[in-house]
């Protein structure tokens, strides 16, 4: 018996120094980034149930919503190198998706339905017309569910490698349903997420993460400061992600879109210089300055 409760108080232990150890990398995480982020952009938000969503304005203009991919770290600053000249015809909205960025990470079950009805909300509730929407991904495919949920609140999509298309896509199972109870135990999960964000362009990493899809080729070199934000909880939207509960097919709903669309492979790098690429640049209307 005492062998017993040694063998527990040895795994106490070891399980409390790596809570704290996370705690250490969420704090030093947020000191850096409170150093550098000083961009002087004003934040607006947008309230929801579950918690606020973050988001910017920028522009004058036919309404653009451009909506960042679904990843470790990310947010908005997938599109800080948006050409400036896009903003003298269009007032340009940008916002973190919840669990991502500035918004709020509550720990709640997150799934391709919340991002859905998030994009559709905030465009009835904040821009209240209809847009032109600009997301890569996950992000772009749940743009094309919101189409056919509301047409009547998009005038334009521009999909930059969009998920749910390739034939091995599929939905989750029940050994999913254990893997993502794994990733989001509390202690363990935390070191997972953390290693997977030291980690993110490593070819070591476990095949299973990036054959869900290929979320890795629309990622940003540089990792947001913003991962780290919310501590422990920023990662239950990436356990969803890799426990494919944020899936979602859109292969037969395609030919169902009656408003203009592009569909532009990461290589054309397209929406992270959304103006600069000539597909985007003609398919917007905006003139470029060719001399």
């Amino acid at each position: 018996m005492k062998r017993i409760f040694k063998i527990l108080g040895i795994l106490s232990g070891i399980i409390l120094a790596q809570h704290f150890i996370n705690q250490a990398c969420f704090l030093t995480a947020r000191f850096k980034s409170r150093k550098k982020s000083n961009s002087g952009s004003i934040d607006c938000f947008y309230h929801r149930r579950f918690g606020t969503i973050r988001y910017r304005v920028k522009g004058k203009g036919e309404p653009l919503l451009l909506i960042h991919g679904i990843y470790p770290g990310a947010d908005m600053t997938q599109w800080r190198n948006i050409d400036p000249i896009i903003f003298q015809s269009y007032k340009v909205y940008a916002l973190d998706l919840f669990g991502f960025g500035r918004s709020d990470k509550p720990n709640m079950s997150y799934s391709a339905y919340l991002y859905i009805r998030l994009i559709n909300d905030f465009i009835k509730d904040v821009i209240k017309k209809p847009v032109i929407t600009a997301a890569s991904d996950y992000s772009a495919a749940y743009t094309v569910m919101g189409y056919i949920f509301d047409p009547h609140l998009y005038s334009k999509l521009i999909l930059l490698s969009p998920a749910g298309i390739s034939k091995g896509y599929t939905l989750p199972t029940l050994r999913d349903f254990f893997f993502k109870i794994l990733l989001e135990f509390p202690v363990l999960g935390t070191s997972a997420y953390l290693y997977l964000l030291r980690h993110m362009k490593d070819s070591q990493l476990p095949r299973r993460i990036w054959d869900t899809q290929s979320v890795a080729s629309n990622m940003p070199e540089t990792l947001s400061a913003t991962a780290y934000s919310g501590g422990a909880k920023s990662k239950y939207p990436i356990c969803a992600l890799f426990s494919k509960y944020l899936n979602v097919s859109i292969k037969d709903k395609l030919n169902r879109i009656a408003i203009p669309m592009l569909i532009l492979s990461d290589e054309n790098n397209g929406l992270e210089n959304l103006a600069s690429s000539p597909n985007t640049a003609d398919f917007l209307g905006v003139k470029r300055d060719t001399r």
